[in-house]
């Protein structure tokens, strides 16, 4: 089984390129933020740490986690953004063993997880290979601004609290430049994926 991490910084298009190789090359992917995402629903194990750590007023009006809030407060404070990560990265991590191992009982030939923070969290050892997906800089706050309703601010606060994408493109065996015409880039991940896959 051929284990492929995806990563890249915040708005750069790991999904897109997920998908396909999902489509194209019969990867079975995980999306961590997807698992995140569901862990914080009310009831689940994030979103109770979540809660007891700040408080209710991270919730709305009907009790929902408010991401939007805790975003505000993390990454506004270096130290909250530790914390949250310190928890959160744990869990995360075995829920990706446990998905690994089944794809392994279940003979999958090869798997890719989406994982944003993947150098942060020290995950490094769990692929074969780790691609890097990047977008110019101004392309970047220009997404993240419009599909997060962001102030030009907000969007800069949260890109810089993350990995530059040149130390990202560094630590990774391959970069995939995520901008341009469609063929280019699928062009791209084709080259990348016919070079790892056997």
């Amino acid at each position: 089984m051929i284990i492929l991490g995806l990563t890249g910084s915040i708005a750069s298009g790991k999904s897109s390129v997920a998908f396909f190789l999902r489509k194209f090359f019969n990867a079975k992917t995980l999306d961590i933020d997807s698992v995140t995402h569901k862990l914080l629903e009310p009831g689940n194990i994030l979103y109770n740490l979540y809660l007891h750590h700040f408080g209710e007023k991270i919730l709305s009006q009907d009790a929902q986690l408010d991401r939007r809030k805790v975003a505000d407060i993390i990454f506004a404070n270096k130290n909250e953004r530790l914390w949250i990560n310190s928890v959160a990265h744990p869990i995360l991590l075995d829920k990706a063993r446990n998905f690994l191992l089944d794809c392994q009982n279940n003979s999958v030939p090869f798997v890719v997880l989406e994982v944003p923070l993947l150098f942060d969290a020290g995950w490094q050892s769990l692929f074969d290979q780790i691609w890097c997906v990047y977008i110019p800089y101004f392309v970047q706050i220009q997404r993240l601004m419009a599909r997060d309703r962001l102030s030009y601010p907000q969007a800069l606060r949260r890109i810089q609290s993350q990995l530059s994408t040149k130390r990202l493109i560094r630590k990774s065996h391959v970069a995939i430049r995520n901008f341009g015409p469609k063929h280019a880039i699928y062009q791209q991940i084709s080259l990348a994926a016919s070079r790892l896959l056997p």
